[in-house]
């Protein structure tokens, strides 16, 4: 049962579907509920007609009662809705006003979701919603007995009963579906001939008691008495009438003031809400302040940071220079000990290659002293070329020492690049280092043919040492080139290139012997003949 259905009138229900739906949607309703015929003219029937059939039979059939309670559930959907997740309160607050409602175009749909929700207090809002509204706007008169469709006689006659409790609602003195009882007090204990509706009848007299003269004076009376009945009922009727609507602005005075107090506790709670919201401000405001000289504070020590870090950074530019000074320093430092190593590291082999060539030198003096003029004599007599030889034993020596940890046989190397060919002069040229003792050396290589040219190792002013023979073995070689036929240079230093050039624009042959993992590939490819020096030449 819908709940709304004990607490409802049908001509307040009516008014909820004539409001809820168009007239297509009210005839579909009347044809499902058999209350047309689909053969009658659906455009000349009322709709307010309709909707009060509808109502009428919604009180008096199960089927109409489903039918109708499903269309307005659909339609009245959302604000359904919207009306559960309200508290009661706040639908008191939010949907107090009919007349808004109305002007809004949902107060039918409104009106049908609170009397139908669960909660007893939303449903008598529901009913002072409506009360409102027909104090605004007076309900439609019933249809009447001629309407121009005729529904089933079964419904003409449930429509009928619903007139007449329509009519008593609105005249006698009664509990109706939407009004509260009236007080015992303003009631009669006993029945009033008035209360019933069948006394308003003409009770005919039976014409065998009376004769005709009396039969019409009775009647007359009987007239005068009716009528008479019929104006004090019309004058009771507005006085009930009177009564009803001084009773519903009365209820409609208590809603209001109901209302009233509850808007009034709610600004009161929303005042205090503020009140707590001003001390809150306070607060925060007090805390702003404090915040504010916190970042006054920090900002100056902010500033202090930068200052200490443009500092740091100064000093770490100064450090960062220093450091590159002392790295320098440490690099030249490291370089002249380097040099100054690897200078000893020569001179300690070439003193050990002295000690050797020294001993064989002397076993080979006796037997080849007595030899050498007649041999010198045999060359120059067979007309072989004459050769200069030129050594740079700094570089023999780093070569010979970088790849096989030994050192190079000079006398063993003289006789192989010389072989049968005169030799005109044969030159040594040396680096000496003042700390380093290199006579031993030397005089084996004079004892052997060489000619030793020497010169100190010099520093630089930035730490480096200069000691190499290149230009004075190239100026040695040019002022000898009118004296020799072939020139042989033992160097793979690839700064003699030009030199080998020049040596052979004067139409003179140049040979080169060196290791050939030292030897600049220009110069090998300049030479006229290479000798790569291998293990076989070193002791």
């Amino acid at each position: 049962m819908v709940p709304a259905k004990a607490h409802i009138a049908t001509h307040q229900l009516a008014w909820i579907i004539t409001d809820c739906f168009g007239e297509e949607e009210i005839i579909t309703m009347a044809n499902q509920c058999g209350l047309l015929n689909n053969s009658q003219h659906r455009t000349k029937i009322r709709k307010d007609w309709i909707a009060y059939d509808l109502a009428a039979c919604f009180f008096n059939r199960d089927l109409t009662e489903d039918i109708v309670s499903q269309h307005l559930a659909k339609k009245a959907e959302q604000a359904a809705r919207r009306v559960q997740f309200m508290e009661v309160a706040e639908i008191r607050i939010f949907l107090r006003s009919a007349d808004q409602l109305r002007a809004e175009g949902e107060l039918g749909e409104i009106l049908w979701a609170l009397l139908v929700d669960a909660r007893e207090d939303v449903q008598k809002h529901g009913h002072r919603l409506l009360a409102d509204h027909e104090q605004s706007v007076p309900p439609s008169p019933p249809p009447p007995e001629d309407r121009n469709y005729t529904p089933p006689s079964d419904i003409v006659q449930e429509v009928a009963q619903s007139k007449s409790d329509t009519i008593n609602q609105n005249t006698l003195p009664h509990r109706s579906h939407d009004e509260e009882s009236v007080p015992e007090s303003t009631e009669s204990s006993t029945t009033s001939p008035t209360d019933d509706p069948e006394y308003l009848k003409i009770i005919p007299i039976p014409a065998t008691d009376l004769d005709p003269e009396q039969q019409a004076i009775l009647s007359n009376e009987l007239k005068q008495n009716q009528q008479q009945i019929n104006k004090l009922y019309s004058a009771l009727s507005e006085l009930k009438n009177g009564y009803t609507v001084l009773q519903s602005e009365n209820d409609r005075l208590k809603h209001k003031i109901t209302t009233l107090v509850e808007e009034n506790k709610f600004l009161q709670d929303r005042e205090e809400l503020y009140r707590e919201n001003e001390l809150r401000i306070d607060q925060l405001n007090r805390e702003n302040i404090g915040l504010k000289r916190d970042v006054e504070k920090f900002s100056n020590q902010l500033c202090e940071f930068h200052e200490l870090q443009a500092q740091k950074e100064k000093i770490t530019v100064e450090l960062k220079s220093v450091e590159e000074m002392a790295y320098h320093s440490q690099q030249v430092l490291e370089q002249i000990q380097s040099n100054f190593y690897s200078q000893f590291s020569y001179l300690q082999g070439v003193n050990e290659e002295y000690k050797t060539v020294i001993t064989r030198a002397r076993q080979k003096i006796a037997s080849l002293s007595g030899q050498r003029s007649t041999a010198g004599a045999n060359r120059m007599l067979a007309g072989q070329p004459r050769v200069g030889v030129f050594v740079d034993v700094q570089n023999m020596f780093y070569a010979a020492k970088d790849r096989y940890a030994r050192r190079l046989d000079y006398i063993k190397l003289l006789d192989l690049i010389v072989g049968p060919r005169n030799l005109v002069a044969a030159y040594a040229y040396v680096v000496q280092i003042p700390e380093i003792n290199q006579a031993g050396f030397l005089s084996l290589l004079e004892h052997n043919g060489y000619t030793i040219k020497s010169k100190d190792l010099r520093m630089r002013g930035d730490g480096s040492a200069k000691g190499d023979w290149d230009v004075g073995i190239a100026i040695d070689i040019v002022s000898m080139l009118d004296a020799l036929d072939i020139v042989i240079l033992a160097s793979g230093d690839g700064d003699f290139c030009a030199l080998a050039e020049l040596i052979k624009q004067h139409g003179k042959r140049i040979e080169v012997a060196a290791f050939e993992h030292n030897t600049s590939m220009d110069l090998q490819r300049i030479a006229d003949q290479f000798f790569p020096i291998g293990d076989e030449m070193l002791i």
